[in-house]
């Protein structure tokens, strides 16, 4: 049985795509359709280029523009040509795409090829306190998704509550598989408790997730505690933004970012772990994102915001502290909070975490269900 996976998205460095071909590649021919060709080399790449070409994109920009406040994608004729001739050559079982943008052109034409959406989010309040994007993107994703989520054989969700979104509004129910690491063993290393204790946070430095507000409770911390920023450097206005916040700050650090194999092994030479995202959207309110599951596996305790999903998940498994608010007196205090006794108890509790929330846990409800749809 052959599987199309089909994205514009990195394949070496996209932690879902990843974790999905790992699943799969034993039990299916794949064929990966991406921005860069992923890890597996037993799997087929194409490369997104060949279907959706930058010039395309470049003389879009008008006609999406256009089309967008009508609450309409545009569509280009000569993609849906390609991505027709593209399923002929490859004449796959399942298509898995990650995109809402391309499920229009999965359906123009008389197949037997069931259709497979891995949702990264929801993407209709994708930018939700964007009142322009939401009128023109927004709009358009809603009728995407109005449209062709009940013709799916199967819509994957990150979370319940975005799947429970999702059959609120259109009526389909979801498959739910996280964005879980895989099992990690724990560093052999024992652990210290010992001053100052080193904080990491790690990912893209997206001006929606307010990272100022971590750099700013270290600075009201002080010395006793230091936090080091992996960051992604997307070389963006954000970025530099970031860079002169910390720069006369001798606790706080920006780092390089390391592949995303070395995430784990990297992270775990750390005390704790710490996220406060605003909840500025939907999709930062219900975020379950990598960076938890990867602070997890890492054996990292975590001191959080009151995001609603991951404070349940930490409360649940008494894995960290969720500060009052999302702001940085709140984080601080949080921090600040925390003493031995807590630190090695959140320790201890990982080791239940890492195994009962690792990708391992939910790989076989994904496996399950493609073979099903593939008979």
């Amino acid at each position: 049985m052959k599987i199309l996976i089909l994205t514009t998205r990195d394949l070496h460095n996209g932690p879902r795509m990843i974790r999905e071909i790992n699943t799969l590649k034993n039990h299916f021919d794949l064929v990966a359709v991406g921005k860069s060709p992923p890890i597996e080399s037993q799997v087929k790449f194409i490369s997104s280029e060949t279907v959706f070409t930058i010039f395309e994109r470049a003389i879009g920009m008008f006609y999406r523009f256009v089309t967008l406040n009508r609450g309409v994608i545009t569509k280009y004729l000569s993609v849906q040509v390609r991505i027709n001739r593209l399923l002929r050559e490859i004449e796959p079982t399942i298509i898995i795409v990650h995109d809402p943008f391309y499920l229009q052109y999965l359906f123009s034409r008389k197949q037997k090829t069931k259709v497979i959406f891995n949702a990264h989010e929801y993407h209709p309040k994708e930018q939700e306190a964007d009142l322009i994007w939401m009128r023109t993107w927004g709009e358009a994703y809603f009728k995407t998704y109005q449209k062709y989520l009940p013709k799916l054989a199967l819509l994957i969700n990150v979370n319940q509550e975005i799947a429970d979104q999702c059959e609120n509004e259109f009526g389909v129910k979801s498959l739910v598989i996280p964005n879980a690491s895989q099992y990690n063993q724990a560093p052999k290393e024992s652990w210290h408790y010992r001053k100052p204790l080193r904080f990491i946070h790690h990912g893209i430095p997206n001006p929606d997730r307010k990272l100022e507000v971590m750099i700013e409770a270290f600075r009201l911390l002080g010395k006793s505690f230091e936090l080091d920023l992996m960051l992604v450097n997307n070389e963006s206005e954000y970025y530099n933004f970031l860079k002169k916040e910390m720069a006369n700050l001798s606790n706080v650090n920006l780092i390089p970012s390391v592949s995303f194999g070395e995430i784990i092994p990297f992270i775990s030479q750390y005390d704790l772990g710490v996220y406060s995202l605003a909840p500025v959207s939907f999709n930062n309110r219900m975020a379950l994102p990598n960076k938890f599951f990867e602070f997890i596996q890492a054996r990292l305790p975590m001191i959080i915001g009151p995001s609603p999903v991951m404070s349940r998940y930490v409360l649940n498994y008494q894995i960290g502290k969720v500060a009052d608010d999302f702001g940085a007196e709140s984080l601080a205090a949080a921090i600040r909070s925390l003493s031995e006794e807590d630190v090695n108890n959140f320790r201890l509790n990982l080791e239940v975490a890492a195994r009962e929330l690792s990708m391992e846990h939910f790989e076989s409800e994904l496996l399950k269900k493609v073979k099903e749809i593939s008979e």
